[in-house]
């Protein structure tokens, strides 16, 4: 029975209210008044039966409201709050983390082993090959966390999405400027330029522990990268080295050296300088104020660590 239909059936009711033996008009109205009251308490009831499929509402906050003892009363109808309940999702365990961060270099490891050890033409070479390429390696590593770290823990698609995408601002100068460093690095070898480096402090009289450090903080200063200015120094003072006469242990300390130049003068060409200041937050300002003056007091420290070792060896 729809609500109005409930109500047109209390139509009676008041009907034989007026027929009932009150005489006066004000006990007839009384009277109507209580048997609409019940009525009203009755459907009330029956809509809350049906809404939220119960007998009977609860008796807090769901039931009607009663009468007032003067006859006056409401039928109050409330839905009782839902109880809010945090959703606790468990972290990742330590081994999955340790399992997704290894995984690639694992992949990578393979690849080289294979085409050491497996004949070439082999399937599982060729496969492993594949596989252990730096660009796959990590591309199915991204791939394992988000299922594993996102769609495994209730993560819908559009969550995982808006992940992936913020994580890409950030390295995007950082994928840049180690490109274009590395891009850069090969032209002081292609043009030559090195072999007239060489002449030139052949000429200075320097030692070779010294020229090491200068050479490798020149170059790394030029063009940003620390691998590419040590193989360049490498190759600039390989002739100069054959013909000093150096023992066995200032040779190897040679190496620290260049290292230490390489260290020093990290700034705006490269990749690690993007590393450590875009995260922290620092400007391009602070950058050289911070990080390239630690970067350069630590290889000035750690070439003077070398050089004290020098006369001793």
């Amino acid at each position: 029975m729809n609500p109005p239909d409930r109500w047109t059936a209390l139509e009676p009711v008041v009907r034989a209210a007026s027929r009932s033996s009150h005489t006066s008009l004000s006990e007839r109205l009384i009277e109507a008044r209580r048997l609409i009251e019940n009525g009203a308490t009755e459907l009330a009831a029956t809509v809350y039966a049906e809404v939220y499929g119960v007998e009977e509402p609860p008796t807090d906050g769901g039931a009607p409201a009663a009468s007032a003892p003067d006859g006056h009363g409401t039928a109050v109808l409330t839905k009782p709050a839902p109880a809010l309940v945090a959703e606790e999702v468990a972290p990742p365990s330590f081994a999955m983390v340790l399992t997704l961060i290894v995984s690639p270099i694992l992949l990578i490891l393979a690849g080289t082993l294979g085409q050491i050890f497996l004949a070439e033409g082999s399937t599982l070479r060729a496969a492993l090959t594949v596989l252990g390429a730096p660009m796959v390696a990590l591309l199915l590593d991204v791939a394992l966390c988000a299922y594993f770290l996102g769609g495994r823990r209730g993560w819908d698609r559009t969550r995982i999405a808006n992940v992936m995408t913020s994580a890409l601002p950030p390295v995007a100068m950082v994928i840049l400027v180690a490109g274009a460093g590395g891009v850069f690095g090969k032209v002081p070898v292609a043009s030559g330029i090195g072999d007239a480096i060489a002449d030139v402090l052949d000429r200075t009289g320097l030692p070779a522990l010294f020229l090491a450090f200068l050479m490798a903080l020149a170059l790394r200063a030029a063009q940003g990268s620390t691998t590419v200015a040590l193989i360049t120094t490498a190759g600039i003072l390989t002739p100069l080295l054959q013909r000093a006469d150096l023992s066995t242990g200032q040779l190897s300390l040679v190496a620290p050296a260049m290292g230490a130049g390489g260290l020093s003068v990290s700034h705006i060409n490269d990749a690690g300088y993007w590393m450590f200041t875009k995260p922290a937050g620092l400007d391009v300002a602070t950058g050289p104020r911070t990080w390239t003056v630690l970067t350069t007091t630590m290889g000035v420290t750690r070439f003077g660590l070398t050089a004290a070792l020098w006369p001793l060896v």
